[in-house]
């Protein structure tokens, strides 16, 4: 009891410590002493029984009233000095005043502008909920915020990086269309992440970070952020771009949403510029906002559901002029993984081999199953959402 005694005590003489280093509070109590004092003593040198005008300051109430409204220069005139002493003090306490505020004025001043400098170069922590975090930065950076200004209605971004604050500045500078905060440091760890508010996020995003030696380096980091960003918050939905084929599995034990590999598709295209001229421009424009068509999600109207795919393939050409390729459906079931410990012992091994010879599965380890071009005769469900191809105008 003694002790937490003891401690309270330490604890309250702290924060009165940091209380009278405060600029705010010393201000604060600067013009309390200057409305009081001048307030008492002007009452003191006004007070005469024989004046009985209705405007004469004859009680220290109408004193203090008189030097608040003395010291922030509003000057109502309904009450004020008319001896030589009152008048002579009342000017000291005016230019005494106004020497306060303007201390106050600047005080206030230079916080905004370094809490805005501390922003500017992401010291500064974020509180929003909701939103999405980028970690990492490379070339790509730019693209994936202009895809998700033209797919969402004003975003919430925060980017978290270790680069030089300069060109992030750019970038949010032109960006408008959406909220952009920085936050600078490593976004491996744990304090950077809380200042990002990460267990408020909505999705993640991790790039593969060109501030990395190596990309061995880079995918160790994606991997390292993946857990520690899935512990934080478990429900976040996360996506991972890694350099390394390899390293997929990782990501998946990390619990990552979904995996983007670098140049996974660069020797298709290559290959199919030869072998089927035209392909890799079909590609491009279907990936690209510039011109053209994209490919996009869309609602599937409930009149739909139960029917055929190709019933819903002719609906979209003639009402939306979009060509209808694939549908998804996202998957509510328990991945395996989830159930299973990460060491790949024996036994989940065991486990594996006997629910695959049985033909049981659990869900995918995807949350979302995708079913490109099904056939005519694949009935549509629920939870299905329209893939199509469609004009980007």
């Amino acid at each position: 009891m003694r002790a937490k005694k003891l401690h309270f005590k330490k604890r309250i003489k702290r924060r009165l410590l940091a209380l009278k280093e405060n600029t705010l509070f010393q201000i604060f109590i600067a013009l309390l002493f200057c409305v009081h004092i001048g307030g008492f003593i002007i009452f003191i040198l006004e007070t005469d029984p024989s004046r009985t005008a209705g405007n004469i300051i004859q009680d220290w109430g109408i004193g203090i009233w008189w030097a608040f409204i003395t010291v922030f220069t509003i000057g109502y005139g309904d009450f004020f000095p008319v001896t030589t002493a009152g008048r002579v003090t009342a000017t000291i306490i005016g230019l005494f005043g106004i020497s306060i505020i303007a201390v106050l004025t600047a005080t206030i001043s230079s916080k905004f502008v370094e809490q805005r400098l501390r922003k500017g170069q992401g010291l500064e922590k974020v509180k929003l909920k909701g939103h999405i975090v980028i970690c990492g930065w490379n070339f790509n950076i730019e693209n994936i915020i202009l895809t998700l200004e033209k797919e969402l209605d004003y975003p919430s971004i925060v980017l978290v990086n270790s680069s030089d604050p300069g060109p992030v500045s750019e970038i949010i500078s032109r960006h408008t269309e959406s909220e952009i905060s920085f936050i600078a440091g490593d976004f491996s760890k744990d304090a950077i992440l809380e200042k990002a508010s990460i267990r408020q996020a909505e999705s993640v995003i991790i790039v593969a970070d060109i501030n990395e030696i190596s990309a061995n380096k880079t995918d160790e980091k994606t991997i390292i952020t993946s857990l520690t960003v899935k512990n934080m918050n478990p429900k976040v939905r996360l996506y991972a771009h890694i350099i390394n084929p390899d390293n997929v599995s990782h990501l998946r034990r990390a619990k990552a949403d979904d995996v983007v590999i670098s140049d996974k598709y660069s020797g298709f295209l290559l290959a199919m510029h030869v072998t089927g001229p035209g392909v890799p421009r079909v590609v491009d424009e279907l990936l690209t906002f510039s011109y053209g068509n994209e490919i996009v999600r869309l609602d599937i109207p409930d009149e739909f559901i139960g029917k055929t795919f190709g019933q819903l393939c002719s609906y979209f050409s003639d009402k939306k002029r979009a060509i209808l390729i694939g549908v998804t459906r996202e998957s509510k079931g328990m991945p395996l993984n989830d159930l299973l410990s990460d060491d790949n012992s024996y036994l989940d091994q065991f486990i594996r081999k006997k629910l695959q010879e049985s033909g049981k599965k659990f869900a995918e380890e995807e949350r979302l199953a995708v079913n490109i071009n099904p056939g005519p005769d694949y009935v549509i469900e629920k939870n299905n959402v329209a893939i199509v191809i469609a004009d980007k105008s």
